[in-house]
């Protein structure tokens, strides 16, 4: 993401460009073209070209990365790469620089379409995302802002059915098994049921293998129809005892498509110590940091504001004298010495600034500081209503 931030911020590239760029600057240890597919996927990064589906019976993979292009998006630029050079940058290995931590406003792992999983440390991690509209609910509940306590559902493209004590548990804890069960529509006149999802972790063929009987004697056949979403026909096949096998077929799928999502968010904390951790404790910690971020920045924009008042105060006080020396004649040299004599400002700061603004501009410049003035007011307002502040760039 932050290769993509780099050299495919305005522009789409080559897929296998974001890649080496990383790969040279950032992560000398193999490609990374899956965690790019992943991020086009998961809405981070805008792509073109084949980056494959997981819909259907069969998931198809992307193309290569060299036909494939991508682009980093306004959103992910908006949401942690705004404020990026407020962050600390380290070394990394190549000898190039890398922010310590992107200042996002939500965690990534909680964003997009698809849920974090894998092994890392020896530890499982799966980790649920949700709707961006729901974590901002939770994180003003979470400030004492929102008063009702909403219980936010991952989202899944299963029918949950655990009761909101263990939505609120994963939320409070970070671990829970969440009871799940796939959606199906029944058309019973025509003996036909469309599948469109199944719990996560099991494979259509697993479904299948319950339904070898049915299959293998020709009662039932299916196919697959999906195009952006999940869409499998099953049919009976049979004209004799046509409504009982369509009846006990989809009693018996109904059965199949239950299944349990078991989370666990295991994650490196700030301390970069392995922990389970609350997707409430994301949350806060995460705003947290972008708010700490935003103090920085504000401080060093008010910081720029009254150098620059500074600035233009002393150039109002040597600009006559400077003028008036030009006129007669002097060198830039003879003309600090005068003005060091005449004016409050000494020969290196008056240098300094001739320096900064060549001396044509630096006669010709506006130095009122009303605008300026009105601007360091208003940040130092920003600054002192932080909270507030923050919370009008995460929206509504």
């Amino acid at each position: 993401m932050l290769s993509a931030y780099k050299i495919a911020r305005n522009k789409l590239v080559k897929s296998r460009q974001v890649d080496t760029y990383t790969n040279g600057h950032y992560h000398p240890h193999g490609e990374c073209y899956g965690t790019v597919v992943q991020m086009v996927k998961q809405g981070f990064l805008l792509g073109q070209g084949n980056f494959g589906t997981n819909v259907g019976v069969e998931p198809t993979g992307p193309a290569a990365s060299r036909y494939t292009e991508c682009r980093l998006k306004q959103e992910t630029f908006d949401m942690a790469f705004k404020y990026v050079h407020y962050v600390n940058w380290v070394r990394t290995e190549m000898d190039d620089t890398e922010p310590e931590f992107l200042p996002t406003m939500y965690p990534f792992c909680l964003m997009g379409s698809e849920y974090t999983q894998g092994i890392g440390f020896g530890f499982r991690t799966y980790i649920p995302c949700y709707a961006v509209s729901d974590l901002h609910k939770r994180l003003l509940w979470l400030l004492g802002i929102r008063k009702r306590k909403p219980i936010i559902a991952p989202i899944t493209d299963c029918q949950i059915v655990s009761k909101p004590e263990v939505l609120d548990q994963l939320l409070t804890t970070g671990t829970a098994k969440l009871d799940v069960e796939g959606i199906i529509e029944v058309d019973a006149r025509l003996n036909k049921v469309k599948l469109r999802s199944w719990p996560p972790g099991k494979r259509f063929e697993s479904f299948l293998n319950k339904f070898q009987k049915e299959l293998s004697e020709n009662m039932i056949g299916f196919s697959d129809l999906s195009v952006t979403e999940t869409e499998i026909v099953f049919q009976v096949m049979r004209e004799r005892n046509r409504d009982k096998i369509f009846k006990e077929f989809v009693e018996k799928l109904q059965d199949s498509i239950k299944g349990t999502i078991s989370f666990e968010t295991t994650v490196i904390d700030e301390n970069q110590k392995v922990k389970v951790m609350p997707i409430d404790e994301m949350l806060i910690n995460t705003f947290n940091m972008f708010k700490q971020i935003n103090d920085v920045m504000l401080q060093e924009e008010i910081n720029n504001t009254q150098e620059s008042i500074v600035e233009m105060n002393t150039l109002e006080i040597i600009r006559p004298v400077l003028s008036e020396c030009l006129k007669n004649g002097y060198d830039v040299d003879q003309s600090l010495e005068i003005i060091e004599k005449e004016t409050p400002i000494s020969k290196k700061d008056a240098g300094e600034m001739i320096n900064k603004y060549r001396i044509r501009k630096l006669l010709t410049l506006d130095t009122d500081t009303a605008q300026l003035k009105i601007k360091s007011t208003d940040l130092m307002e920003k600054k002192q209503n932080l909270t507030t502040f923050v919370l009008e760039q995460y929206g509504g």
